[in-house]
């Protein structure tokens, strides 16, 4: 018996990869032959083509595994088609087309590819593991009564928690001001424009000396340059720093230096940084915009998409210390009962025999 795992892109340290990866150290740990398909890859260890797909997972007593995030017709394909007799997705979400169809047509294509091909999968006899209730609910809305597991993502906080941090990444920054971090690629639906203008708020009305860092890389020239016109427009250049991608250690050194995160997403399917930050024991001021308040919880603080909202959050999570304890141990508390690698080993240890049943 095989186990395959497809994914379009396999990336250590993406988010999706991150997932990918988790599963597979725990079957190959349970002594399972573990491969891999995908597209185009950047692991230390060999990758299979999609060609390869049919051909290695050909046997009934075979698994395939994969994991959907954007339009990816082999892989769809694969679980429609293919003779193992137990499958199953990992959905992601798939950003809707619109935040990229103005920037990046082929992106916004893969978009909406992967959106048809949600109800594709829904309709095979593939078990279905849903990141966060968000994604659980769309896959239910494409296919009424379609039985859909809950299966937050396995992710980087480990290592991030043991990194030790490069404050040379936080030279100049760790200065006793105010800094508000914002986590995540300079993409349209991060809506980082939002965060600029709740942040130039909360400057005007109460910490002139505050201090905002956007941390990620910048995979979208024509968005990040519309960023980078909304902070010199609103008067925020001298008091914002956009670092670009950081290694491991250079984020924990970050997140280490601020005193809140600010999440603006329009829309997410889960959210890594959110855990990454309750793991860390950092405040949380969030827009409740699609998977964010399911991951959040009760250990974030939320306001809609009014930037005087947002900044009045801001300034009750960075002001009332006791308010702010309170909010850190619910972070913790969330993060270690529902969100550590070991709790979703679990479930998913739990999730993958029944698939073999």
């Amino acid at each position: 018996m095989r186990i395959g795992f497809a994914i379009p892109t396999l990336v250590d340290g993406d988010a999706v990869g991150n997932d990918l990866l988790g599963m597979a150290r725990i079957l190959r740990r349970r002594g399972h032959d573990v491969l891999f398909f995908a597209w185009n890859s950047r692991i230390n260890e060999p990758v299979k083509g999609p060609a390869d797909l049919p051909r290695m997972l050909n046997s009934p007593d075979d698994v395939l595994i994969y994991h959907h995030s954007i339009g990816c017709e082999w892989a769809v394909k694969a679980v429609e088609t293919l003779p193992c007799r137990r499958k199953a997705v990992k959905y992601h979400n798939v950003t809707p087309p619109e935040f990229f169809a103005k920037l990046n047509a082929e992106v916004a294509a893969g978009c909406a590819q992967g959106i048809a091909e949600v109800s594709r999968l829904a309709k095979t006899g593939a078990h279905i593991w849903a990141d966060s209730e968000f994604n659980a609910r769309h896959v239910r809305e494409v296919c009424p009564g379609r039985a859909v597991a809950e299966l937050p993502p396995f992710h980087q906080a480990d290592d991030l928690f043991a990194a030790e941090p490069d404050f040379r990444a936080a030279n100049g920054l760790d200065d006793w001001n105010t800094n508000i971090l914002l986590v995540g690629r300079l993409v349209p639906n991060k809506n980082i424009p939002l965060a600029v203008r709740a942040f130039a708020d909360y400057r005007a009305r109460f910490d002139p000396r505050a201090r905002l860092i956007v941390v990620g890389d910048r995979p979208v020239p024509e968005h990040a340059a519309e960023v980078d016109a909304e902070i010199h427009a609103s008067g925020q250049a001298a008091h914002t720093v956009v670092t670009g991608k950081v290694t491991l250690s250079q984020l924990k050194a970050l997140y280490l230096t601020a005193d809140a995160l600010l999440v603006t997403s329009l829309h997410e399917g889960f959210c890594v940084p959110l855990i990454e930050a309750m793991g860390l024991r950092l405040p949380v001021v969030a827009v409740p915009n699609a998977a964010v308040p399911f991951t959040g919880g009760d250990a974030a603080r939320y306001a809609g998409s009014d930037p005087a909202a947002i900044a009045d959050q801001l300034a009750a999570v960075i002001n009332d210390r006791v308010s702010r304890e309170a909010q850190i141990v619910r972070g913790w508390d969330r993060y270690a009962a529902t969100f550590s690698n070991d709790v979703i080993g679990q479930k998913f240890e739990t999730l993958f025999d029944e698939l073999m049943v």
